[in-house]
């Protein structure tokens, strides 16, 4: 095998390696960073808004989550919509950046579209 055949079969290697998708727990993790400092109720409500947002965004690696015991308090209720709204809007995003949908027309014709449309503008 010589150097050429080599140095593609690592560049295939890495680009497979690049795709794979980050574990739900560790992405939850991420999505939480800048919360810190909120009160626990506050930061409770973020993370099951966050996991219901990012449902509604179109990853299947989560469900809703609502805590109903403490949807009534104003931490829990206040970080629950701001953790929907800022992970769903991400979500919808990502999506849309990884189907290369720039408004005229994708630039691979060829390859089919998969990405999940709500009617929500950012």
């Amino acid at each position: 095998m010589s150097i050429r055949h080599t140095f593609i079969y690592a560049c295939c290697a890495l680009s497979v390696i690049g795709c794979a998708s980050v574990p739900p727990a560790e992405q939850l993790q991420r999505e939480m960073v800048g919360v810190s400092g909120k009160s626990v109720l506050f930061t409770t409500g973020y993370r099951d808004g966050c996991q219901s947002g990012l449902s509604a965004g179109g990853n299947k690696a989560f469900t809703y989550a609502k805590d109903l015991s403490k949807a009534n308090t104003p931490d829990y209720k206040l970080g629950w919509e701001d953790g929907f709204r800022v992970c769903q809007s991400r979500q919808v995003q990502r999506n849309s950046q990884r189907n290369g949908y720039d408004g005229f027309g994708s630039p691979y014709p060829w390859l089919p579209r998969t990405g999940v449309t709500i009617g929500v503008q950012l």
